[in-house]
């Protein structure tokens, strides 16, 4: 800090003898700068530099080994960058500040740009950087581990790796390692990127993929080591420069080699996975903890992973001890240590070293490592880690746990970390933890443990009830909420607030807040004693916690979903089959719908449907609701015929077990002939509607709600089938008995769902039989009456507003149309999520404004993205999805892109074809489309190519065909003008002489 009054002012801003200071002349841009922020902190203290140097004393400056204070000649050059040093800087502040906190913020600043520097110093601003040398070929960039001693070569599963590679062209097709912590994934990908610099591969990249961040800095850095054009090395260009690097992968002649180790999310918007190699000169090898099907999407080949099999167990345990000049520690039960450390090669090696310190036996060994009673630490102690894992294994997790059973609070750590072991590895809800049902589980563990430690004899069977008939003593929610910052602190799992970020990591998200690592989580199912009691407790909280609508928390239900799987995948299917799982399993396979998430709803409930045959015999009523629940995913998943062909099953079954006029029957037909109405046989559907509706009024009567549901159902299919006045008769039918039912009729407003769901369907109706005003005076009551009724997040408010716009359209309110499009499907991806078919309806809905509305760029973009989106979400050919395809097709001609439009339509007719059927509207929409297309390039052409513009017409009457559907006026439209097109074409060619 500043000594003594401000003296010296005179020449303030000045160097010497009173002349203006120079510009810096430092050897970077950081120190220019640095020298620029002393200079304006000597002036505001109103030294010139000899004032400055008559303040110094050896006390705080003194050159290194010469204990005496510069000379003022030596301050000039200081001050213009030259020789600079912190003893200089820490100087300048201590001399020009006199308020302390004012010189820590000063010091700071300087530090900044000091360390900078030092570390990633910038040319001086107008200096011409030399050239960098050429490459030093090979690469290598990231830390390839060092390979264990006694390391096994897993041949069986490289054999799987070599075989996933084999015959991929130009593609790389990524092969992913994948299995649990601890089984030695890093140390195979690690030889093979030993292999691989010892072969000569000219590029090898190992970068450590658990988080996106490291991965994106590898390839920034291989970026500027390979001089690819362009690459800066700037911290702020990283994403530019490891895309740089990407695209040069898929083009260079160059070998190469990518490890991805440790991956955690394939999920990830980072750009980390090469995408192809020009010669099949590169290949991608990751390594993972996951086993989804993520994992295995974007051209990757999942090679799975386990423990050592027993044959390599005892190999290693041979090889190891051997190399270590100690064979005769190897005995007979070298094949059982094996099995009691599970295989795992991680806790293989620590228990390798320990023997060879030790000099104890495989049969010493496996005598300490069974003793809990020993202290663990003795047993596999840090100096054990002779490979530099530097994880923990099974030993190591009990020596913290017993530590942290004792601390407060204490006996709840054992069986927190039991009950946590179930759960998802990449996290679960924090709020499960205050669950009655955890807390309840953790009171009756902490009561058992404590009459453990306390009784004499044996200890209590486990079933055997409590001798306290009032119960143990209650856990309470701050409790179990102390005991994960207990765990916390040992290391045993990790547990911080949303929203955070972590180093190498994303940002804890939401409902994953807790989180165990696999082998930790692994470790501590393997050493519970009853795991049926973590079992239904995690079962019975993940129930209690699920809300009663995913879509007012979607990112809850999508953990809660995972965490459901986790615990099958840990505990086994046969968990979740009898009480209570099959609740929690149930719960999960209708959330899979709700999220629409078809695909993955069908292979639940598929899996489920084999579990209660297997379980409860064909005839049960669970197995039947299994079936109709297995039918309506295969309808949702775009699969209209399987579903249509089970729910026929379900019907057939319901009709043997209870009868031709119960309401369970009539019901299933009800969804067979939905069923078939989906499937296209809409003949097949309105008689067994006809049927059901009869069958409905007879025995239910005519005002009962499944009776009046059958009457709009049937209104549904009279409308596909062309008898529009009957439809709407119908509808406005069900209508006023739905006012009638739930009393709107005499309230004035409609205040019941189903009411409203009869409403919607009715303006919907209006609106494609052209009453668009009717319609929408409809829909706005529909969107005030859910919005007052459900709110305004609800997923049919917001479907509403949806319908609502799109009534706004077609009246020419296009302006308002879009506004509202863009609000609903932001608030769609916001409740619903962004994959959710909902929100991607919005959005396919707001292309189709912004084509219609002149903004092209928009549309294109917009239809480019749910179409992508659709295909990864519903699969190919999916009704949506091809109805997406054909809303390109529009957009990219609207735009002016004809050749674009043509490249996608005409494929698109054939899948229309196969998909829907020759005669289904959709496909006559995609001909006709094809036509248009046609005609006008062929028009466009005609004075300069007749005979492209011949070819084109002949193309477009082909497309329309001979068979022209009544139903469908626009085709004879298409068919005269590809007609006219060919006549003048013709006549061009007889001008010209053509044949």
């Amino acid at each position: 800090m500043g000594r003594g009054p401000e003296d010296g002012r005179k020449g303030r801003g000045e160097g010497r003898s009173g002349r203006p200071w120079g510009p810096p002349q430092g050897p970077s841009q950081e120190i220019n700068d640095l020298v620029v922020l002393l200079r304006q902190w000597l002036d505001r203290r109103g030294l010139t530099v000899r004032a400055f140097h008559a303040e110094l004393t050896e006390d705080d400056f003194g050159e290194p080994g010469k204990g005496r204070i510069p000379s003022v000649d030596t301050l000039y050059r200081r001050f213009a960058g030259d020789g600079i040093t912190w003893q200089f800087v820490s100087a300048v502040i201590t001399v020009c500040t006199e308020d302390p906190q004012h010189a820590r913020q000063r010091e700071a600043r300087a530090r900044a740009l000091w360390n900078a520097a030092k570390n990633r110093p910038t040319p001086p601003a107008g200096s011409v950087p030399p050239p960098p040398p050429a490459p030093q070929w090979p690469i290598v960039v990231g830390a390839i581990p060092i390979l264990a001693s006694a390391f096994q070569p897993r041949e069986p599963v490289r054999g799987r790796i070599d075989e996933a590679r084999a015959g991929n062209g130009t593609v790389v097709l990524s092969q992913v390692l994948a299995g649990g912590g601890g089984i030695g994934k890093s140390q195979l990908a690690a030889s093979y990127a030993w292999q691989a610099v010892r072969e000569g591969t000219d590029v090898v990249v190992w970068a450590h993929a658990a988080d996106p961040v490291a991965v994106l800095l590898a390839y920034a850095e291989a970026a500027v080591a390979v001089q690819v054009p362009g690459a800066s090395g700037a911290p702020d260009r990283v994403q530019q420069d490891a895309r740089r690097f990407l695209n040069w992968l898929s083009t260079t002649e160059r070998s190469w080699l990518v490890v991805l180790d440790d991956v955690a999310d394939f999920t990830a918007t980072a750009p980390i996975w090469p995408g192809s190699s020009r010669r099949n000169n590169g290949r991608v090898l990751a390594t993972t903890r996951q086993r989804g099907a993520h994992a295995s999407g974007g051209g990757r080949a999942i090679v799975p992973m386990d423990v050592y099999d027993s044959e390599e167990g005892v190999a290693y345990l041979r090889d190891r001890l051997t190399t270590a000049g100690f064979p005769y520690l190897l005995d007979a039960r070298a094949a059982d240590l094996s099995e009691a450390l599970g295989r795992l090669p991680l806790a293989l090696a620590h228990a390798a070293a320990y023997m060879v310190n030790q000099h104890r036996t495989c049969t010493d060994y496996l005598e300490l490592f069974r003793e809990r009673t020993r202290a663990l630490d003795a047993v596999l102690p840090q100096e054990a880690d002779t490979e530099l894992y530097g994880r923990p294994v099974t030993a190591a997790l009990l020596i913290s746990l017993d530590a942290a059973q004792q601390t407060h609070p204490k006996g709840l750590a054992a069986p927190a970390i039991r009950l946590a072991g179930l759960l998802d590895p990449a996290g679960h809800p924090r709020e499960l933890w205050t669950t009655r049902s955890a807390t309840r589980y953790l009171a009756e563990q902490r009561a058992a443990d404590a009459r453990a430690r306390t009784a004499p004899g044996p200890p209590a069977e486990a079933d055997a009830p409590d001798r306290d008939a009032s119960g143990p003593p209650p856990v309470s929610a701050d409790e179990a909420l102390s005991v994960l910052a207990l765990l916390h602190g040992y290391n045993l799992l990790s547990s911080y607030p949303a929203g955070v970020p972590l180093p190498h990591r994303d940002e804890v998200a939401a409902h994953r807040e807790v989180s165990v690592h696999a082998l930790t989580a692994r470790a501590a199912r393997d050493t519970t004693p009853e795991p049926h009691r973590q079992q239904a407790a995690v079962i019975f909280a993940l129930y209690e916690l699920w809300p009663e609508e995913d879509h007012t928390d979607h990112r809850l239900a999508l953990s809660l979903r995972a965490n459901t799987a986790a615990l099958r995948e840990t505990a086994g299917g046969e968990v979740l089959q009898l009480f209570p799982g099959f609740a929690l399993r149930h719960r999960a396979g209708l959330s899979l719908l709700h999220a629409g998430l078809h695909a993955e709803a069908a292979a639940h409930w598929t899996e489920d449907l084999e579990a209660t045959l297997r379980e409860l015999g064909p005839d049960h009523e669970n197995t039947l609701a299994a079936r109709a629940n297995l039918a309506s995913a295969l309808s949702r998943a775009g699969r209209a015929a399987e579903a249509a062909a089970l729910h026929k099953r379900v019907a057939v079954e319901f009709e043997r077990l209870r009868g031709a006029d119960d309401p369970s029957t009539l019901s299933a037909l009800a969804n067979l002939a939905a069923a078939y109405t989906e499937a296209g046989l809409h003949n097949e559907a309105e008689s067994l509607k006809d049927h059901v509706l009869a069958a409905r009024e007879r025995v239910l009567g005519v005002l009962h709600p499944d009776t009046v549901t059958s009457r709009n159902n049937l209104a549904l299919t009279y409308e596909i089938t062309g008898r529009y006045e009957e439809a709407l008769a119908l509808q406005e039918r069900v209508v006023a008995e739905r006012a009638l039912l739930d009393g709107s009729a005499r309230s004035g407003g409609p205040a019941h769902p189903d009411t409203l769901v009869a409403l919607a369907a009715l303006a919907s109706s209006y609106a494609r039989a052209g009453r668009t005003a009717e319609a929408t005076e409809i829909e706005e009551e529909v969107l005030a009456a859910r919005e007052r009724l459900l709110g305004p997040d609800h997923p049919d408010t917001l479907n509403t507003r949806v319908a609502l716009a799109s009534s706004y359209a077609q009246a020419g309110r296009t302006e308002e149309a879009v506004t509202m499009q863009r609000k609903a499907a932001d608030d769609l991806r916001r409740v619903q999520g962004p994959d959710h078919p909902d929100t991607l309806k919005a959005l396919a809905n707001l292309a189709v404004s912004c084509r219609r509305t002149g903004r092209h760029e928009e549309a294109v973009r917009l239809s480019e993205g749910v179409l992508f989106d659709r295909v990864r979400v519903l699969g190919r050919d999916h009704q949506d999805t091809l109805i997406s395809a054909g809303n390109l097709v529009n957009a990219y001609a609207t735009a002016g892109e004809t050749a674009k439009a043509l490249g996608l339509a005409e494929p698109l007719v054939a899948q229309l074809t196969r998909v829907f059927g020759p005669t289904d509207d959709t496909t006559l929409s995609g001909r006709h489309a094809v036509a248009l297309l046609r005609t006008h390039r062929g028009e466009d052409l005609l004075a300069e190519d007749p005979a492209r513009a011949a070819a084109d017409a002949a193309v477009a009457i082909m497309a329309v065909g001979p068979h022209v559907e009544p139903r469908l006026p626009a085709l004879d439209e298409a068919l005269e003008d590809a007609q006219r097109l060919a006549r003048l074409a013709r006549a061009a060619l007889e001008r010209k002489g053509t044949p």
